[in-house]
């Protein structure tokens, strides 16, 4: 149901969006490196905009407990514009567990997220921006049953906040 919902609001902001030839983007690609869901945890994030407003990406990275991946897509509400807000929605790693000592753990957990953000371009330099994000993970009940097992054998997990922050860097091409 959810990934149904975020083809049709793909679908929806291209039809609304592609018949506007005034926006041009500037790349259709853009390269980043930053931390968060996003960017697989620690890792590098690629963005392929087939339509000024929306944007398509994939990422891959390292979250402590190993590989953490993500898919997903953003709508880009103001693209022609220095701050661009953006909606984003992605299917991929939203939590990881790794406990070191007498019990070894490294598990990640995967589920979707969506979120807010904002594109922020250069005053000099449109080609390339920072992204920031609040995104809300929507964690898979295995990964707070794994939180509570741990505990009971000792273990001193707290579950995350609700809502995660990332941050990176992109360079257009």
């Amino acid at each position: 149901m959810k990934q149904t919902v975020f083809i049709v609001m793909l679908l929806v902001a291209h039809t609304a969006f592609s018949q506007d030839e005034s926006l041009e983007p500037v790349s259709t690609a853009n390269f980043g490196l930053g931390v968060g869901l996003d960017y697989g945890g620690i890792g590098g994030r690629l963005t392929y905009l087939p339509t000024p407003a929306v944007g398509l990406f994939g990422s891959l990275g390292y979250n402590f407990a190993g590989v953490g991946y993500n898919l997903g897509g953003v709508i880009r509400l103001a693209p022609d514009k220095r701050v661009v807000p953006g909606i984003y929605a992605m299917y991929g790693y939203n939590a990881a567990l790794k406990i070191t000592g007498s019990t070894q753990v490294n598990k990640s957990y995967y589920g979707p997220s969506f979120g807010l953000g904002v594109e922020i371009k250069g005053r000099n330099n449109n080609q390339n921006h920072l992204n920031l994000e609040l995104l809300v993970p929507i964690r898979s009940d295995a990964f707070q049953n794994d939180i509570n097992m741990y505990n009971s054998m000792g273990a001193n997990l707290t579950t995350p906040p609700p809502v995660s922050v990332s941050i990176g860097y992109h360079f257009n091409f």
